[in-house]
């Protein structure tokens, strides 16, 4: 995919948020303002759209240093951006929701490892192999 397409879908995607959020928030607003749901659909889908826009930054900043020049590490960093969004996402979810339960833990406890072993993967050092 050409940067130009790349950039082209990204906007798409950005114009589709602002206008279907934009939307929701209208319907909330005018059935039911004095509970605010749309403010869940903003956060969640916007981080989204901010895990691509920082993928997109990333492939196309011409820095050598290895963040934007490896896309192993690239990817591991938008990876590392999702996880962090949604789980400060899911700790408001459930302090204002649920706060007399806490789970949102087992998410991060879950992820985590997965994030982990990805980022163990990225920068462990490679074997050298001797004969």
């Amino acid at each position: 995919m050409s940067k130009d397409s790349e950039l082209r879908v990204f906007l798409i995607h950005l114009a589709a948020y602002v206008i279907v959020t934009a939307l929701l928030a209208a319907i909330n607003l005018w059935f039911a303002p004095e509970k605010l749901w749309f403010v869940w659909v903003l956060l969640g889908w916007g981080i989204g759209v901010a895990a691509h826009g920082l993928a997109l930054l990333l492939r196309r900043t011409h820095r050598r240093e290895r963040i934007f020049s490896d896309p192993k590490t690239r990817a591991f960093t938008v990876h590392l951006f999702a996880y962090v969004a949604v789980i400060v996402l899911l700790f408001v979810v459930n302090l204002t929701a649920t706060p007399n339960k806490w789970w949102f833990y087992w998410v991060a406890l879950g992820w985590g490892a997965g994030v982990a072993l990805h980022g163990w993967l990225v920068f462990r050092k490679p074997r050298t192999h001797t004969a």
